[in-house]
């Protein structure tokens, strides 16, 4: 893991000045969610929650979730590579798999570090130039809060839009997706200078470079991904004696998931806690959401830390090869082990 926390700080250093502000950066967002967390669990009060987890039908989550982790993950790696067709690198199932199953494990550090290990592979596996490589992230990102946000956008209205202050950060949201949809959009045709300073800059060109069917292709895997959420919720709430009608699911969960994107806390700490405790309050008691979410977030961060283990540890031992390769320092056994790697 070292070398690839390295090959990031590589990056990192491009957008930030020392050590000590790379480790207030990080070391925030930990104090933030475990705070929240806390204060959510000191106002529950820790033995109606521990007899809400002790109560918990584990016949019905575990099978859930390991499905879910087996399914999403599929979705995931497939979404990944479609993602680098659209921009002109192919790649084999086994690279895709590869590449985003190692990015889980330092996901689990940070989310940032996390989309940073991501294109530090592609610079070591595909020669793909950092520059290059950070820019599709970013793009990816935004995807990411696209799928998400019309998730929400077309579930919230079957409920009725009865929360005013999520009704008005929803269209808050929407405003804000227009403007974006309408500066690329501008950025792309106009002959004005600043936009064609933009249009040349290297984290502007995945933008730049997209077609309409490419920004909805990948928006519609993205939301295929994370319906996968929405089916897992549905059952996995039964196992905690909380009976959630599909249709708010789809409205709440990508609501939920938005939270959790949002990086003030890791992996969502405390923030998806609060959320579900807020939205889900009709459906069952404090201690049973409460034991839900953390239930949910503790098994999601361990069995993907699994998953991230395993093919970190065939991405370090493909990344040594490629080195040692280059060097002159293996022969043509080793040559062959890699190729078959």
């Amino acid at each position: 893991m070292d070398k690839i926390i390295a090959g990031y700080e590589i990056i990192n250093q491009e957008v930030n000045t020392g050590k000590k502000k790379n480790w207030i950066a990080r070391t925030v967002p930990w104090l933030i969610g475990s705070s929240v967390l806390v204060y959510l669990i000191w106002r529950i009060e820790p033995q109606p929650l521990i007899k809400a987890l002790a109560q918990a039908q584990l016949m019905i989550y575990i099978p859930a979730v390991l499905v879910f982790i087996y399914i999403s993950f599929l979705v995931d790696m497939q979404n990944f590579r479609a993602l680098m067709k659209h921009f002109g690198y192919l790649f084999t199932l086994a690279e895709s798999m590869a590449i985003r199953g190692a990015s889980y494990l330092i996901v689990v550090i940070d989310y940032t570090l996390g989309l940073g290990s991501i294109v530090y592979f592609l610079k070591e596996t595909r020669q793909i130039p950092l520059g290059r490589g950070t820019a599709i992230m970013i793009y990816y990102n935004y995807i990411n809060q696209i799928a998400l946000l019309l998730l929400a956008v077309g579930g919230y209205p079957l409920l009725g839009m009865d929360l005013p202050w999520l009704t008005r950060g929803l269209i808050a949201c929407i405003l804000l997706l227009c403007f974006t949809v309408l500066a690329i959009g501008i950025i792309k045709s106009s002959d004005n200078g600043l936009a064609k300073k933009i249009r040349k800059a290297a984290l502007a060109q995945p933008f730049v470079e997209s077609t309409f069917k490419i920004y909805l292709l990948n928006t519609i895997y993205r939301m295929g991904y994370y319906f996968t959420y929405i089916l897992f919720f549905y059952a996995a709430v039964r196992a905690f004696g909380m009976e959630i009608p599909f249709i708010t699911l789809i409205a709440y969960v990508p609501i939920i998931l938005l939270v959790i994107s949002i990086p003030i806390s890791p992996f969502g700490l405390g923030t998806s806690q609060a959320a579900m405790l807020l939205l889900f309050k009709s459906y069952g008691t404090q201690p049973q959401i409460l034991a839900f979410s953390l239930t949910y977030s503790v098994s999601l961060l361990l069995l993907r830390a699994l998953i991230g283990a395993y093919y970190y540890w065939l991405m370090a031992r493909r990344i040594t090869l490629n080195e040692g390769l280059a060097r002159g320092g293996y022969g043509s056994e080793r040559k062959a082990d890699c190729e078959r790697a």
